[in-house]
Formats: C-alpha cells, structure tokens, sequence
C-alpha cells in the first residue's frame, strides 16, 4: 500500500485557507503543528476545518523537553500529557514530540530522564488512543542513531524519521549508513516521515532539487510496511508542490511488494 502523502500547515494557524490549499492540490493528509498558546476550544474549532482530511499532528513545541533533568522536563511532561488529551479530543490518533528542539548544545538535559518521562507520555498515550512517535533532530540526544534506539526500545515510543534531519548530521556519524541507522532497527514502528532534502543551520529545510537527491532515503522507507504517512515538511507552496510531483513519480515506479533488506543492515527490530 502506498503512503499518503500529507503537507504541513504552511499558512501557520490557519486551518481554512490550508484546507482550501489541500483540496485544490490534492493532498488528502494535513500534519497539524499545534501552537501549545493556542485555548483547547479554539484549536478544536480549527479542527472542525479539517473534517475532510486525515489529520496527525506535530508538537513543534521549543523549549518543551522531557529530557530535561531539572523542572523544566516536569514542566515539559505535564504539558505533553495535557496535549495527548487534546489531540485524542479532536479524534486524533497520532502525534510527534522531540527532544532536543532549541537546545543544540544538549545543555541540562540527561538520557534517562528522557526516556522515563517519554515512557510515561507514551502509556498516557496508549490509555487514549493516540501514537506517541518520536522524531529525529539535528540536536542531542536524537541525531545520535545509537540514543535515538535506546530511546525508542525503553520507552515503547513509535517513530517519526525526518530524512532531512538525517542527511544534515551525516558528519557526525561518517561510518554509519546514517539514514538505514534511523530506519531500519524501527521498521516495524516508523508510522510517519518528514520528506524535504536537507537541513541548513540558518536557513531551514531544502526542498531536493531532483527525485535523485532523496531516491535512496525513500527506498529505505519502503522496507518499513508501517510507515504510511510521508510529509513534505516545507513552507513554500512551490516546494511543496515540486516536491509533491517528485514523491508521486517515485510512487508511481515503486513497488511495494517484499524487499529484501541488504545483508549488512540487518538489525534488530525494536520491540512490539
């Protein structure tokens, strides 16, 4: 089956014009990033906007981290847990947190703080219907492939691959296949993907100039049968819809029977 191919919420809080923008394009999926200052009612007024669409949403939240070892992580949990309650209210029943988002030096943060307080969101999660998936940063602890794993394995959390973000921390990990190291140990709890071609510290995402730029990342994707859900993470309309016609000839060539997967990348599947 192939992925849904879902955009973001370009026009920031605006539900109705972005709906608009989606149905004129043919995007059948919106991946909601939720403003965490935005009242309950209001965002679930927005929602309503959305009615025709299938919708999962992003907790982009700065400076929320459960990893934090002080206050801030307590802080950070409690908003989380009460965002859960809000999406499970809108009939969601998927969202996406981070840690590290804002803090690229990985400054107060500790590892095993994180995943305890990520195991605790996970299981409110669970109680409600909703997803929990964790992304992948450019940021302690998630751009390290290796955490990110411990992250997932302890705390039952599902995954979010953003490519992009991958392709930008390359550098640190010159030995490692970076982006099968996000993927494949988590093929069977990937449900979602950030599509675009990189990261630029300063400038944001780059959207691939050809399907060349993100043709491997995208066949890497498809060993992972859970993953349905492929965002194209960009704010430009024109991005999105180059990279929209990037993504659709992929599709079109791609078969999505059994494939193997290469000999010296087979690695453990994270626990069910």
């Amino acid at each position: 089956m192939q992925p849904i191919l879902a955009m973001c919420n370009i026009f920031d809080q605006d539900a109705g014009r972005l709906a608009a923008f989606a149905a004129e394009y043919g995007f059948p999926g919106i991946d909601w990033s939720i403003d965490p200052s935005l009242p309950e009612e209001e965002f679930l007024s927005l929602m309503k906007s959305l009615a025709g669409f299938q919708v999962r949403f992003h907790c982009r939240f700065h400076g929320v981290d459960v990893a934090y070892a002080d206050q801030r992580g307590d802080d950070s949990l409690a908003l989380l847990l009460r965002t859960v309650d809000q999406v499970a209210r809108a009939g969601g029943r998927h969202m996406t947190v981070h840690s590290g988002l804002g803090n690229p030096s990985g400054e107060g943060i500790d590892l095993t703080r994180a995943i305890d307080n990520l195991a605790v969101l996970v299981a409110h999660g669970r109680r409600n219907g909703v997803a929990v998936a964790l992304e992948n940063l450019t940021t302690p602890l998630t751009n390290d492939p290796q955490l990110f794993r411990r992250m997932i394995l302890e705390s039952g959390a599902y995954v979010t691959v953003d490519i992009g973000h991958a392709h930008a921390v390359r550098h640190l990990h010159p030995e490692l296949d970076i982006c099968a190291e996000y993927v494949l140990p988590h093929r069977d709890r990937l449900l979602n993907a950030h599509i675009y071609h990189t990261e630029l510290e300063g400038y944001g995402h780059l959207p691939p100039e050809t399907l060349a730029d993100i043709s491997a990342r995208l066949d890497l994707l498809g060993l992972a049968e859970s993953c349905d859900w492929w965002v194209i993470e960009l704010m430009n309309p024109a991005e999105v819809l180059h990279t929209r016609d990037l993504l659709r000839c992929h599709l079109d060539t791609l078969s999505f029977g059994p494939v193997a997967v290469p000999q010296n990348n087979q690695l453990p599947l994270a626990a069910a």
